[in-house]
């Protein structure tokens, strides 16, 4: 084992468990957005019975789906990116050679990444600004409106860590030598 391969084991062991614990996480808010798409659908049920066989429609149901499907949307996003389930519109990127295709590959990660985290600091400045004052939602029965966007700045956060990830780890479909 050269003196190269030994410096590298160690930083990549620490990558491997980092990203480890971020599929942690990323598996962690991908069950609660199922829980939260569940939740939704029951009470969308208990919506319709209530409102059709009994004429008596509850004044909460839409203001809480609306919670739910903000939590399942964006609960859901690191998963979808972990496992590369974005829509892409790939037909440049097919036809170029493996090592062009590599880089672009990694290039489009890396600006998915920006992206995601411009979308973090808009979106959490602005649940920050809700929270400061104190905004609530125009729903039937009000709540702060910052307990319903807090979780876009999560979803894109962990979203843009799983986008850097796929940049800076090895394409599965390369073979990396040692």
């Amino acid at each position: 084992m050269t003196a190269l391969n030994t410096a590298k084991q160690p930083a990549l062991a620490i990558l491997h468990r980092m990203a480890s614990l971020l599929d942690q996480v990323t598996k962690l808010s991908y069950n609660l957005s199922g829980l939260a798409l569940a939740a939704l659908l029951l009470l969308i049920l208990n919506e319709v019975v209530m409102r059709y066989f009994f004429n008596a429609p509850t004044t909460w149901s839409a203001d809480v789906n609306q919670w739910l499907f903000a939590l399942a949307i964006m609960l859901v996003l690191p998963e979808i990116t972990r496992t590369n389930g974005n829509i892409a519109i790939s037909v440049i990127v097919d036809r170029l050679p493996p090592g062009k295709k590599e880089l672009m590959r990694r290039v489009i990660f890396f600006l998915s990444f920006l992206m995601c985290l411009a979308a973090f600091y808009i979106s959490g400045t602005e649940s920050l600004r809700q929270f400061n004052t104190g905004i609530m939602t125009i729903w039937i029965h009000p709540v702060p409106k910052w307990w319903v966007s807090s979780v876009i700045p999560f979803g894109f956060f962990l979203s843009a860590v799983q986008f850097l990830r796929l940049g800076i780890m090895p394409s599965p479909s390369i073979e990396v030598e040692e």
